[in-house]
């Protein structure tokens, strides 16, 4: 709309005269990127939700590989202030920063929620990895890794394997049980190289990350009585 009016403008300046006849329908060009300025909080995965509508992990994860394609990203970290190419879209960045649901706080709450301690503390990672959801993100309960191919996952707390299956959710899916009642989950893109009702100890290799990719992905949960609790409640500290 801009550029007709500026077209105006110039034809009427210089004295030319405008011959109405039949319109001619001409395609729009609609500008089809954007560009993002990083924020304290935002990474990745909530950027690419925000821009391209992702409804599902693999969606956004699509999107992810947009976006570090168009700005020759080696890895998937990002820094405050970077100003990022967004392709493939009509938004604009919004005026607040994209972070997700959980960190929404409520200011007129009186109530201070007291975090009940740990009934385990000493769980460690299930494998080497950067996050890319969080729990909670898009309905996950549990978290998501990208990995290497090939590393290894481990079991997290000493227990019995209780569950080895192929799920349409999920794919390849590992659980094991350990003390007071406590499940974690392993699955997506695993090779899993133990069997129901074999006892596992903590650190022990109970899978590998499938080959084949440049990029695997490994879901992990936390249970407590079969409810998904978020993993950093029971994980070493680790930036997100």
């Amino acid at each position: 709309m801009k550029k007709i009016e500026i077209l105006l403008i110039a034809f009427l300046i210089s004295g030319c005269t405008i011959t109405i006849g039949p319109k001619k329908k001409y395609p729009s060009k609609k500008r089809n990127y954007t560009y993002h300025i990083v924020r304290k909080g935002e990474n990745l995965f909530r950027i690419s939700k925000y821009y391209y509508d992702g409804k599902t992990v693999e969606e956004i994860k699509r999107g992810i590989e947009r976006i570090r394609k168009a700005n020759k990203m080696k890895d998937y970290n990002i820094k405050v202030g970077q100003k990022l190419l967004i392709p493939y879209t009509s938004k604009h960045q919004p005026p607040y920063p994209l972070l997700p649901p959980a960190s929404d706080e409520k200011v007129n709450d009186k109530k201070i929620p007291v975090k009940k301690e740990p009934i385990i503390k000493d769980f460690i990672w299930p494998a080497d990895g950067k996050i890319i959801c969080d729990f909670g993100e898009l309905g996950n309960k549990g978290i998501d890794l990208l990995v290497k191919p090939g590393s290894e996952v481990y079991a997290v707390m000493d227990g019995e394997v209780v569950c080895v299956a192929f799920t349409q959710k999920y794919g390849e899916t590992l659980i094991i049980k350990h003390k007071n009642n406590i499940f974690t989950v392993y699955a997506h893109d695993i090779n899993i190289n133990v069997k129901e009702g074999e006892k596992v100890k903590k650190g022990q290799i109970v899978g590998k990350i499938k080959m084949g990719r440049k990029k695997r992905y490994l879901h992990f949960e936390i249970r407590e009585s079969g409810e998904p609790v978020d993993p950093f409640y029971y994980l070493p500290k680790k930036e997100k």
